[in-house]
């Protein structure tokens, strides 16, 4: 559970900023502007952001550019907290020579944007959805549900008829899961079968792109 709870935590870093960190709540009687980005006064778009196939693409190649910012990002932050313990004349300035590299994350992923014709609300929006679906999928494999219920499945069809009811509620129970995480219906729920579909068209370079981020966060980066 620990790998599925640090993969979503990889998944947010392509998030270009917080949803708390969003623009400040307007002065009384300032009309504020809606979170998809419409401006004040245009007909806001109801429901979570909509992914479009363009956009999509598009965020396909910044998490891939991204990829190279976290990893330079690591490596400079690679012993900077010793360097503040000790104290020393030489080892904070080392340690401020390291804060430069966090300074240069956010210009990377301005930069990052600008390449992939995104903005930070495309960026937030497609993350959001991406997250829920590829996290699912994830999830899915890592608990092998699909393999557990074959192996069930397989028991079942060799005991006794007798026996076989005895194993019919956990069978069930069990195949509700596995159609749980194959049609994605929490997501679906969440942010819309239209959504979710045109994620599931990437689904083979967003978990790609899932599993090198890990790799970047846990140094094994080939």
């Amino acid at each position: 559970m620990r790998t599925v709870l640090s993969g979503l935590l990889v998944l947010l870093t392509f998030s270009a900023c917080k949803k708390e960190e969003a623009a400040p709540r307007p002065a009384p009687g300032e009309a504020a502007e809606p979170a998809n980005g419409t401006p004040a006064g245009g007909e806001a778009e109801v429901g979570p952001y909509t992914v479009t196939k363009e956009k999509l693409d598009a965020y396909v190649g910044y998490q891939r550019r991204m990829l190279d910012v976290y990893g330079s990002l690591l490596k400079g932050l690679h012993g900077l907290g010793a360097l503040v313990d000790a104290g020393t004349p030489e080892a904070m300035a080392s340690a401020r020579a390291g804060l430069k590299v966090v300074e240069a994350k956010a210009k990377a992923e301005a930069e990052a944007r600008q390449q992939a014709g995104l903005s930070e609300n495309d960026v937030n929006g497609i993350a959001e959805v991406v997250t829920a679906v590829i996290s699912q999928r994830q999830l899915g494999r890592t608990l092998q549900y699909e393999e557990e219920l074959k192996k069930l499945e397989a028991l079942q069809a060799k005991l006794p008829p007798e026996q076989q009811e005895g194993l019919a509620a956990q069978v069930a129970s069990m195949r509700r899961q596995v159609e749980a995480f194959e049609k994605l219906a929490d997501a679906r729920r969440d942010y819309g079968d239209a959504n979710v579909d045109v994620v599931l068209t990437r689904e083979d370079d967003l978990m790609k792109n899932y599993q090198e981020m890990l790799r970047v966060f846990t140094g094994t980066r080939r």
